[in-house]
Formats: C-alpha cells, structure tokens, sequence
C-alpha cells in the first residue's frame, strides 16, 4: 500500500506542476490573443510626490513668500496640489505662463512651517530640428523680449559677439548649424563649477567657467545675439530624497516651437523625463521678507502611476485584477496595497530559493520579504540603517528585562511597547529636524520589528553576538534582493496583468519543496570531503 502511494504521490508531484504551467499559460495566451491584453496598462509611468517645505521665524511683523509653483505642460502634469498654511492667507498668481504661490500674513510669531505638496508626472521628449531651418525666422510679438539684452543675458556685449565670431556663428547659417556650436562650446568648452549666487553671461565668459545659471546665460545670450529668441528655465532634477538644489537650463525658439537645451547635462534638443520645469525667464524660485531666518528644502518620492489609457482598456477586460481593485476599493483599499498583496509571492520566492537552495540563514520563514515591505516607504538603504537601530536598541531592552525572568509573552509585549516609543521618537525627531526618511520609520512593521528583536537576542544567548550579527546581515541581504524583486517595474506590470503568473510561482514552489540534494552553502563547507 505504502509503494502505491508513493508512486501516486510522486506522479501527482510531477504532473501538479506541469497542470498549474498548463493552466497559467493557457489562460495568459487567451487573455493576449482574445481579450487583446498587453503590458501597456501597468507599465507604469513614474511620478513623484514633491513636498517643498518652508520654515522660518515670526517677530510680530508682516511676512510675505512667494514660491514658482510647477504648472501643466505638454511633458509634465501637476495633480494632488495641497498648500499647508493654517496661519497665513494663500493665492495662486498666473502670469507670462509662470504660476506662483503667494503666503502672506499681517502678523506672525514665533517658528512657522508652510508646505506645498503636489504629484508631478514628467516625460522625456526629444525634438527633431530640421538640418534645413533657417536662422532668421518671424518672430511674434509676445516672445520678442526673449531677443533683448538684459543684466544678466548681455547678448548686446562686444564680448559676446567676439565669441559668436570666433565659433563661426551666422544668422545665415542653418539653426541646427548654430545651436551645434554654441551648445558644443558652452557645454564642454566652460567649466562646470558650483556657485551659490548668480552668475551672468559675461561673467561666466571671462571667468572659463560656472554653474548650471551662468552656462545657461551665456548660451542664451549667443543665441539671442543671433537673432533666435532664447530664455531660461528654471526647474528641479527629480532624484528621490532631500534636497534643496534647482536647476536652470534653456529653450530656444524655432518656428513656434520651444526647444530645450541643457549645456550643464549634455541634453541637446531634449528634456529628459526626469526634468522638472518651474517657472520661465529671469526669477527667483522663492522670494520672501528679509531677517525671518529662511530655510527650504525639497522632499520627493518616487512612484509608479498607470497610464489613464491603460487603465481605461482594462475595465473593458472581465478578467482583468482592476475588477479585483473596483472591489478592493469599496472596503477603500487601495492600488498600492493591491500590489504589495500580489507581489508577495513573488517576494517570498527570493526568500525561499536563498534557504532551501542556497543555504541562507534567516530571521524566520517569510520575515526577510516581510521586512522588504518596510523597505518601500523608507527607501532601501535608509531602511537598512533604521531597522539595524532599531534592532539595536530592541536588543538593549530585552537584555534589561531578562534579568526579572519573565514569561515569553508578556516580555513581547515589554518588547513592542518601547520598540513602538522608540519608533515614534525617531518619527518626532525626524520631522523637527526635517528628515523625513528618518520619520518614515515609523511605516515598519512594528511586530514583525518585535519578533527580529527576540530572535536577534536569542541567538545571542544561545550562540554568540557574531553570529547573531551574521544571521542579522544574511537577513537584509535577503530582504534586499526580495525587495528589488518586488519592486520591479516589469515584474509589477506581468503579475498584475497576468494574476495567473502566480500559478507557475507555486509550480516552483513544489519543485523546490521536492529537492533534497545538497544546498550551495553545504557544497562550500564540504568540498574537502567531495574532492575525495
């Protein structure tokens, strides 16, 4: 009876797989050749939450900030914008194609913090600059001041036209002939050099150098020396983080079209997706009253946002997981906890090909992809530094109370309760000092923090400090590749199109289960006796 079942079992385990490959692919080709699904929907676009804050001090008196606000245009869309400001009135102001926000108050005291917040989505675009256009063109009235000199754009200057003469511009040669040549020397020809005021064309000229503002200047000024109108453009890299640091580069005009040039970056004739514009022309990003100890920064977060295309075509589709998300969101749960839902076979993967294959030793069964979760909202390597504090400091606090020998749960709980101060001091301290990746610790899973705690100090107890610090780093190495895993754009864009992919995860899954040979790490530990 027993060899029948045996024999049953492993035909069941060879066929199941091979049943559950069938089945996903069957259902995957159907939905491609007769629902006409593709990738397009959930390949997503990246968007950021940018959040500028703005803190300073009140003495009583009047107090006014203005801040260029990013706006709508044909490679970016602002959406979600919120302006935080309990104590002062706020406005938008439009002009010349620039939006700026207004803070005003009649009377303030003591240390104020006011806040702009929107979602941006951005997009590279590249132009295609006929090699035939002409340099001289019809210019329209509303851009004609982009041709005249200014302070800081000398393009009347004897110097400026010295240099324009010296790389063989001509207002009779081609535009693409020109833009090549400024762009080549103002590029690669000036030095790069990062300077905290401004620097003007001239001097950028003189010096042989300067930053992202005086490259863009002296370039403007050769074009408009030229007779093609130019103008700056300031705006924001988009890199996730803090940051505080703007951008300026270049638009030239040609035939009813702006087109962007970046001598600092080596974009020539394009913006690239990770450019975000500001404000137009000669202006400051933020303006404000003198003597209230000014401070800024930048705070962005990267994230992924479906096409509204794509969404659109996958409501027509029965079988599609947004109908899973119509139903997710009437308990209002949203998208993104969609995804961490659906991806978590696929994070628990890494975690089971790295003990079962490789050999790792981990925090428990599925902690590794537990803590990769985590990861997402503190960022990797910000969350690599906080979850080793904090298992540091949970250590600490387990090894004071194991003195009074208490029952294992009751000191869980002991555990958690300071684990949880410990993460909403780091949260406060965080948000006074305005490091927001340290507040975003609080987003940990706090149990599963508690759990790595006692199992950290067991293993101290029961081994020694180094290996539980070896377990700690085999650990994170594991919850790192689980999170890159889980944070894959096309892993995303399959899974979620293709919720049946799943299936052939489990086939894994039992193929694993099955294998009983040796793992990675026993072929090291052993290789003298298999050499014999």
């Amino acid at each position: 009876m027993s060899v029948r079942i045996t024999q049953g079992s492993r035909i069941l385990i060879g066929l199941l797989p091979a049943l559950l490959v069938l089945g996903a692919s069957a259902l995957a080709y159907y939905k491609i050749a007769y629902l006409g699904y593709n990738l397009d929907a959930v390949i997503q676009s990246e968007s950021y939450y940018l959040e500028t804050v703005m803190e300073f001090d009140g003495h009583g008196s009047p107090v006014e900030i203005s801040m260029a606000l990013p706006g709508d245009h044909p490679n970016q869309a602002v959406s979600d914008e919120a302006f935080n400001s309990d104590e002062m009135k706020f406005n938008v102001a439009t002009s010349g194609g620039n939006r700026r926000g207004i803070w005003t108050s009649p009377s303030l005291d003591g240390r104020q913090r006011i806040s702009y917040i929107a979602t941006v989505v951005t997009r590279a675009e590249r132009f295609a600059i006929d090699s035939a256009a002409s340099t001289r063109q019809t210019v329209p009235d509303t851009i004609a001041g982009y041709l005249l000199s200014d302070t800081a754009v000398q393009c009347d200057s004897p110097e400026v036209a010295h240099l324009a003469d010296s790389l063989n511009l001509s207002p009779d040669s081609s535009f693409l002939y020109n833009a090549r040549r400024m762009f080549q020397h103002v590029t690669h020809d000036l030095k790069y050099v990062q300077y905290s005021g401004q620097t003007d064309a001239l001097t950028a000229y003189r010096l042989g150098e300067a930053s992202c503002g005086g490259k863009s200047r002296l370039l403007a000024a050769l074009a408009r020396h030229l007779g093609i109108p130019a103008r700056l453009v300031g705006g924001k890299i988009l890199t996730s983080g803090e940051s505080r640091a703007t951008h300026i580069w270049v638009e030239m005009y040609l035939n009813g079209y702006w087109i962007d040039f970046c001598p600092t970056n080596n974009y020539f004739g394009e913006i690239p997706s990770h450019y975000l514009v500001l404000y137009y022309g000669e202006l400051p990003f933020i303006s404000h009253t003198k003597d209230i100890n000014f401070k800024f920064y930048f705070n962005l977060k990267k994230r992924l946002q479906s096409t509204q295309t794509g969404l659109t075509n996958l409501k027509e589709h029965p079988l599609d997981a947004l109908n899973i998300w119509s139903t997710f969101k009437r308990v209002s749960i949203s998208l993104e906890l969609l995804k961490i839902i659906i991806m978590l076979p696929v994070g628990v993967l890494v975690v089971v090909v790295c003990r079962n294959l490789i050999g790792i030793e981990t925090f428990g069964t599925f902690m590794p992809t537990l803590i990769a979760i985590g990861f997402r909202d503190t960022g990797l390597i910000n969350g690599v530094l906080l979850f080793a504090l904090v298992i540091a400091f949970g250590s600490v606090i387990r090894s004071l109370f194991a003195r009074l020998h208490l029952l294992h749960t009751p000191r869980l709980a002991i555990i958690l309760s300071f684990v949880v101060m410990f993460i909403l001091g780091l949260t406060a301290t965080g948000v006074q000092l305005g490091f927001l990746d340290l507040a975003r610790v609080a987003l940990f899973p706090m149990v599963i923090l508690t759990l790595t705690v006692e199992r950290f100090s067991l293993i101290i107890e029961e081994t020694s400090l180094r290996n539980a610090i070896r377990v700690s780093v085999l650990t994170m190495l594991v919850s790192t590749a689980s999170y890159a895993l889980m944070e894959s754009r096309l892993m995303q864009a399959v899974v979620i199109s293709f919720p049946e992919t799943i299936l052939l995860v489990v086939a894994l899954y039992i193929y694993i289960g099955r294998y009983s040979g040796f793992r990675v790490t026993e072929y090291v530990r052993f290789k003298h006796l298999l050499a014999r």
